[in-house]
């Protein structure tokens, strides 16, 4: 049963890290276990590392923080500060590698057929309430 909830977490947490937004890698390591005091994402590539706050009996992610830039030095002002995982997916938007190529560049929105939310186009599920697109 352990290994369920802990595969549930997991892809919870890549809702909000479908890649990194530091450098826009989608090879990331989610260490999530059952019973563990810490959960933890890492960027294999520029070697970021975020800690994740979850609450609630349901666990939902609260905050995801930065704990270690990396090779991404630029961001190290982001470094400790707890951060919603809508921010990160802002700035998963805003990268260079998370653009789509198309005319504009620009990542679109799309509105959650089951609570109205705004959220990524990239997305498959609703990073609020889990819908389905």
């Amino acid at each position: 049963m352990s290994h369920d909830i802990e595969e549930h977490w997991e892809s919870n947490a890549a809702k909000y890290l479908p890649q990194c937004p530091l450098c826009g890698s989608k090879s990331l390591e989610f260490v999530v276990e059952y019973g563990s005091v810490q959960d933890y994402i890492y960027c294999l590539d520029c070697k970021a590392k975020w800690k994740i706050d979850w609450k609630g009996e349901d666990f939902k992610i609260e905050y995801i923080t930065l704990l270690e830039v990396g090779d991404s030095e630029k961001h190290s002002n982001l470094v400790k500060e707890k951060h919603s995982p809508e921010f990160w997916l802002e700035m998963i938007s805003n990268t260079k590698e998370g653009k789509p190529i198309g005319e504009t560049g620009a990542i679109g929105k799309v509105r959650c057929k089951y609570c109205g939310t705004l959220f990524n186009e990239v997305l498959d599920v609703c990073p609020y309430c889990g819908g389905e697109r």
